[in-house]
């Protein structure tokens, strides 16, 4: 479904510029650099300066590779400026200018094949900021959101994230801590990206686009996509955030829209086993590179202890056997309500209030032969629209209360069906809650 607005979205509410670096990303890069200080001083002091000489050499091969992406930009993408897309670039000085970037890098415009997405570079001392036209035209009907992109990216700048991954190269391969500063890194950005929307709706609306596509990111459920982040808690999820470069989008999306609200955001704990297996798995971006050298590792272990172990039995005379234990199945974890006929008649009493509401949005329908797309055509106020929320097609969406327990937070929707004479009903119901919870006209 397509979310049309919410009760916050409609607010401006840009984060400060004092809450747009992630908390943990100074502590991570302290001790990243701390240890890369110490490895460079080792080499070059061990070495009697050669090191310096490699250090050169990978500088230059760095030099001429990077050099074909730079001239590809400039003779293949189009720069944005005052005569080219003024109106974006107009729109990238504003981001700048909230950032407090008095040097604006170099802006272009690139079609990528579909890719959505955008980047950040250094070379020889010149920022640069790619859009990817894809991104561009996906928020065509939401330019706000645009700036989530655009302030993403100045955050890499404004942070210098390129400038300070030479330095700390020794560091970052690092099992746990070397993945995690790419992620604060990446939440920090988030927060830069944050603070240039004029919106919560707008930031959430961006990362909708890489989560659900060009089109269909329109009729995503943002809160659904939000608690699908609990999922993440489990051995493999949690092992492969911890090896990866990124959050999960999930979480980004979490995190954006707690900070919007003044709030923080406390993410699903990680499995301990993920955190063990982590130890062995150098950073290598992904969770894969780092199992191949896992695997390496057990692999020489392997190689070095069954013969150790093959001399042991002989010498013992003992045979000894192994029984793989029995797979047991995790427990499911379980949603309570104190007490159900106190939940029933919670979201009873909720679906009676928000009548007034439904007789005001059939109103529009017989009147305009179509569903409303911005709550300022039905000229409520301010207590009536906090009451829920308006999705495409006319259905109307309000949150369970405490009396649900565990599923407060959890919508239950009101469905407008037309039959052939214009004849409005409502049709409740709810994907998440329980009938055993629901009234009888909201179950099945």
């Amino acid at each position: 479904m397509e979310q049309v607005i919410t009760p916050t979205a409609g607010k401006d509410n840009p984060i400060q510029m004092t809450e747009i670096v992630y908390s943990k990303e100074k502590s991570l890069f302290t001790l990243l650099a701390i240890i890369s200080g110490i490895v460079w001083a080792a080499l070059i002091i061990g070495t009697l300066g050669m090191a310096l000489l490699y250090v050169l050499m990978f500088f230059i091969i760095y030099l001429f590779s990077h050099s074909a992406f730079i001239s590809y930009l400039k003779g293949t993408a189009v720069e944005i400026n005052a005569e080219q897309f003024p109106e974006l670039h107009k729109q990238y000085l504003a981001c700048c200018d909230r950032l407090e970037m008095k040097e604006p890098p170099r802006a272009y415009l690139l079609a990528a094949d579909g890719m959505l997405n955008a980047l950040a570079t250094r070379f020889l001392g010149r920022n640069y900021i790619v859009l990817f036209s894809s991104i561009v035209d996906a928020l065509e009907s939401d330019k706000d959101a645009l700036n989530f992109y655009i302030g993403h990216e100045l955050g890499h700048i404004r942070r210098n994230h390129i400038g300070k991954a030479p330095f700390l190269v020794f560091a970052t391969w690092l099992p746990l801590v070397g993945a995690a500063y790419s992620r604060a890194c990446e939440y920090t950005c988030d927060l830069h990206g944050l603070r240039c929307c004029n919106s919560l709706r707008s930031a959430t609306n961006a990362v909708a686009v890489l989560a659900a596509g060009v089109e269909q990111w329109k009729r995503m459920n943002v809160d659904q996509y939000i608690r699908q982040a609990r999922e993440s808690s489990g051995f493999w999820m949690s092992l492969h955030e911890l090896n990866g470069s990124y959050p999960w989008l999930t979480k980004r999306m979490a995190r954006v829209d707690a900070k919007a609200q003044g709030t923080e955001y406390t993410p699903p704990s990680r499995s301990a086993w993920a955190f063990v297996f982590s130890l062995f798995m150098p950073r290598m971006g992904t969770a894969g590179g780092g199992l191949i050298i896992f695997a390496a590792i057990i692999g020489v272990a392997a190689a070095l202890a069954l013969p150790a172990y093959k001399q042991y039995q002989e010498k013992i005379g003992a045979a000894t056997s192994y029984e793989a234990p029995a797979a047991t199945e995790a427990t499911p974890a379980v949603m309570t309500v104190p007490d159900a006929t106190l939940a029933i008649a919670s979201i009873d009493q909720q679906h009676q209030a928000l009548t007034p509401i439904t007789d005001i949005l059939v109103g529009y329908y017989q009147t305009n032969q179509a569903w409303p797309t911005e709550l300022d055509a039905l000229k409520l106020t301010d207590e009536q629209i906090a009451t829920f929320n308006l999705y495409t097609d006319g259905i109307v969406g309000f949150v369970g209360s405490e009396a649900l327990g565990d599923y407060q937070g959890y919508e239950v929707y009101l469905s407008p069906q037309v039959d052939e004479q214009s004849n409005i009903t409502w049709v409740c119901s709810s994907s998440d809650i329980p009938d055993e919870y629901l009234p009888l006209d909201c179950q099945g």
